[in-house]
Order: C-alpha cells, then structure tokens, then sequence
C-alpha cells in the first residue's frame, strides 16, 4: 500500500530537518513524501528538497490546515498520513500505518 506522507511547514527549517531525518530511518519505503511550504521566508524548501521531498509551495502564511489540503490534493497515495514539521516519528511508523 502506497502512503503519502503529507507535512505542512512554516520557517520550521530546523525542526523539518529532524523530522526528514527521522523519515529517511523508516522501515517502510513504499511512500512519497509531499512538504507543503506554507510561504516561508526560511530554507524550509531547500531543506525538503535536499531530503527528496517533493515542495508544494503556497503563498502565505494560510496556516497548516490550507497547506495540508492543498498537498492532500497533489497526494497519489491510498493513505495519507499527516505529520507536523516538528515530529519524528519512529521507524516503524509507516509500516504500522501501512
């Protein structure tokens, strides 16, 4: 089952680091990963990028529930899964959630 891992960011370049880094560690690997950037002045999108995620800008701010809409509508996943710039989740996550 393919997920799509949706995460709204607004200049949480730092914290968003963490998070892709936390991402990458997943056990499970059948899943894109959509970063809506909710008009950040920061890196945010440079950093979602360097990470493989594919950037879906907005301008803003709008607030993260506007940008996890608007990724939700990008998404080709069965199962979206939403996860807060400054989360890490665990390994196995995904493959819970799958």
């Amino acid at each position: 089952m393919r997920l799509s891992v949706i995460i709204p960011v607004y200049n949480g370049a730092g914290f968003l680091r963490r998070s892709l880094a936390a991402l990458a560690r997943s056990t499970y690997r059948d899943y894109e990963l959509l970063v809506a950037d909710d008009g950040s002045t920061d890196d945010s999108a440079a950093v979602a990028r360097a990470a493989g995620a594919r950037v879906l800008p907005l301008a803003g701010p709008g607030g993260p529930a506007r940008a996890r809409n608007h990724a939700a509508r990008a998404a080709s996943g069965e199962v979206l899964f939403f996860v807060d710039a400054d989360v890490c989740v665990h390994p196995d996550t995904l493959a819970r959630v799958a």
